[in-house]
């Protein structure tokens, strides 16, 4: 079934419920009076609404987020065009906007193309946790960000603002429950806590048992979600237009990890399931207001503690599975990281710009620390009674990582004339890093094994340029050019393989820095009373020294692999398009579309002999060509609400390694229920035509005693249902 017939399907499967909801309610309902659509307003520098801003951005708003069924913010994906998700772990943590991102995080040190921050503290690489309860906003914005955060980004950035406090007080509770052992609980309270400070606060637990069964233990939950989120703000008017924010973030996520079947399917043997734990806490603290002069100061401090257990059955089997042959393998990593980022702004005040009025400006400062400690246990046998007999392996790695950063960043917004104006902005940053491994094999002690030393260091900068023409209606075109950089590293296993094998490769150890030029034309609007808005952009991306990273199986161990990131040459070019329409005053449309093509020019190492293809002319790993979201929101003065949601994605390439590819997808999301006045229920069901669809997918060799490159997937979630009882004082 095509992608055409499996969109007509779910509109035949889910409108009728959406019309028995209608015609229940036909006796009470009035079709009430079409107002403006919600004014969505972004964290940027300068608070600019999404029409104002200058470059193709995504915002999910605090409508959009209790409508629709969402429960963490990897379901949220489906609805930001030309953003992707690598399955490589209970939850969403590595994340593709234009085809650019990391697809895991096996060994190295952490270097992500796309950031990711939440409430200004930056989780840059371990954003898995991120559930959605009392999140009032979430911001995509795609391109190279090097000037419009603190923080940059090669790719683009994820920004997360979770419910801010006021003086009003307010009470949100919900309860819910769905198959597959779903329940949920959440409450956050927030309101004046004295003449000058407001507070808020939440938490929320949420578990399934994660959709596998494991038949070999007998068990259901190998594969579940035990998630526990706490948030806290408090927001202090300190006199004179200062203002204090701290906000405070506390995680544990205790989460199965066995999705992964010798068979390619929801029915696992693993006689050793692994985990997929996360703790994290972390703080910000944000001080604004004005210096005088003209001038306004805002000063962000972030802090973040994470602690990350990440393991997995290493042969995905047992015993009585692989027999005759003895086959054990266990992976387990151990990971520790801390980091702290400051960040300065001086920025012109209201009334006070530069060049009688016209030029609006902001330099600042911003420096981070990272700290990581990794500890990786590789151990097993294999016995096949003839030449292993058997074969042990039993290696530790403990390695150290410490990077820190220091930028410089301005930006001038110039009006030309009274629709005409010209943004540029300019970033220098000096990035420097220590890299310390030990590597262990503990079934020979008394053997020296090669360690590895590194301390890059670089200086990069980035920038963007934009020319914005305000239209007669009041739209918006804009032409921009940013670009964007990721510095380099290096490869710690191949350097250990190459240590103790005396073949040429000095070329493996090390790869430059990623620079990415960005051009992009967009245009945005707002029409018929602000009920109608549409935006579109399209881009070209050109990638010099293009990170690719890539895998080589060096034994038939299953967990024995050299990655090694080298530079390539690729570009890619596409559009971005997004529509709502406030149709009446009960139903409301809205659509996304992404379209990519992505292309690496240049590839310089050899593939592995068994593979046939060629990595030059081909896509992106995890860059669709095309990924859509389409849907209806209809709601009703006496509290009836139904929204669904069609989300359709083209196949892609699961990795730089191997040229498995992951097929096209529809998945239909719906949610119904009724509001009567303070209390809530709602029904809600994802992925209704319960398609199988691959959001990870591997080529190795795992099943003895040939080991042939075989293809494996891991699935996304089946069909998901349940009842969300809630409370709104």
């Amino acid at each position: 079934m095509n992608v055409t017939q499996r969109c007509f399907t779910a509109l035949v499967t889910a409108l009728p419920l959406c019309a028995m909801a209608s015609a229940d309610d036909t006796s009470n309902a009035t079709e009430i009076e079409a107002g403006p659509l919600e004014e969505v307003v972004v964290s940027a520098f300068r608070r600019a609404t999404t029409v104002e801003l200058d470059s193709s951005i995504t915002v999910l708003g605090e409508e959009t987020i209790r409508a629709a069924a969402l429960q963490h913010f990897e379901e949220m994906i489906a609805l930001v065009p030309n953003m992707n998700w690598s399955g490589d772990g209970a939850r969403a943590r590595y994340f593709q906007l234009r085809g650019v991102g990391e697809l895991e995080q096996y060994e190295g040190a952490p270097n992500p193309s796309v950031g990711f921050i939440v409430d200004d503290i930056d989780l840059s690489g371990v954003g898995g946790i991120s559930s959605v309860f009392d999140m009032a906003q979430a911001e995509v914005l795609r391109g190279p960000q090097a000037t419009r955060f603190g923080a940059s980004a090669l790719a683009g950035l994820v920004y997360l603002q979770s419910a801010e406090p006021s003086n009003e007080t307010e009470v949100i509770a919900e309860l819910l429950a769905g198959n597959a052992g779903t329940l949920g609980a959440g409450v956050a309270a927030g309101g004046a806590l004295g003449d000058s400070v407001n507070g808020r606060f939440s938490v929320h637990h949420y578990r399934d048992d994660g959709f596998y069964d494991n038949v070999y233990l007998g068990r259901d939950d190998t594969n579940e979600r035990n998630e526990t989120t706490a948030r806290g703000k408090l927001l202090w008017d300190l006199g004179s237009d200062w203002q204090a924010k701290l906000s405070v973030l506390y995680t544990d996520f205790d989460n199965g990890y066995d999705a992964w079947s010798p068979e390619n399917g929801r029915i696992v043997f693993s006689d050793n399931p692994g985990r997929d734990e996360q703790q994290t806490a972390g703080a910000s603290f944000k001080l604004s207001g004005p210096l005088g002069a003209g001038t306004e100061f805002v000063s962000i401090t972030g802090f973040a503690d994470t602690e990350v257990y990440f393991s997995f059955d290493g042969e995905w089997g047992n015993n009585d599975y692989w027999a005759p042959f003895g086959y054990d393998y266990v992976y387990w990593d151990a990971r520790e990281r801390r980091s702290m980022t400051q960040e300065f702004r001086l920025l012109s005040a209201p009334g006070h710009e530069l060049l009688d009025g016209r030029t609006s400006w902001v330099v600042g400062g911003y420096a981070s620390s990272l700290d990581e400690s990794d500890d990786i246990l590789s151990a097993g046998v294999y016995d096949d009674g003839d030449w292993c007999t058997p074969c042990a392996s039993d290696t530790f790695l403990m390695s150290d990582y410490d990077s820190s950063n220091l930028a410089l960043f301005g930006r001038l917004d110039s009006k030309l004339s009274d629709r005409l104006s010209l943004n540029t902005g300019l970033r220098l940053e000096r990035w420097s890093a220590d890299y310390r491994d030990e590597f262990t094999d503990r079934l020979s002690p008394g053997t020296p094994q090669p360690g590895n030393d590194f301390d890059p260091s670089e200086t990069l900068w980035g920038g963007d340029v934009s020319l914005n023409v305000l239209l007669d209606d009041g739209s918006h075109v804009y032409a921009r050019l940013s670009r964007g950089y990721k510095a380099g590293g290096f490869n710690p296993s191949a350097a250990r393989a190459l240590a103790s094998t005396p073949i040429p490769g000095a070329g493996l150890v090390s790869f430059d820095p990623e620079t990415l030029l960005n051009a992009e034309i967009g245009f945005k609007g707002l029409w018929m009373d602000d009920r109608l808005a549409a935006e579109a952009a399209a881009f070209w991306m050109d990638r010099k020294d293009m990170q690719v990273r890539s895998s080589a199986q060096y034994t038939d161990n299953p967990n024995d692999f050299i990655f090694i990131t080298s530079n390539a040459e690729g570009h890619a070019y596409g559009v971005e398009a997004s529509l709502g329409w406030q149709l009446t005053g009960n139903w409301r449309l809205h659509g996304a579309l992404g379209l990519l093509e992505s292309k690496i020019d240049e590839y310089r190492l050899p593939r592995e002999q068994d593979i046939d293809g060629k990595l030059e002319g081909r896509a992106f790993a995890h860059a669709p060509r095309y990924n859509l979201s389409v849907g209806a929101t209809w709601a009703t003065p006496t509290g009836w609400l139904a929204r669904l949601d069609i989300n359709a994605m083209d196949g892609f390439y699961f990795d730089y390694s191997h040229d498995e590819k992951a097929a096209s997808r529809v998945i239909v999301n719906l949610k119904a229920g009724k509001t009567w006045g303070r209390w809530s229920l709602h029904a809600w069901v994802r992925n209704l035509l319960d398609e199988d669809y691959a959001t990870r997918g591997f080529s190795f060799g795992l099943a003895p005693p040939l080991f042939e490159r075989t293809r494996y997937t891991r699935l996304g979630d089946p069909r998901h249902y349940g009842l969300t009882l809630g409370y709104h004082y």
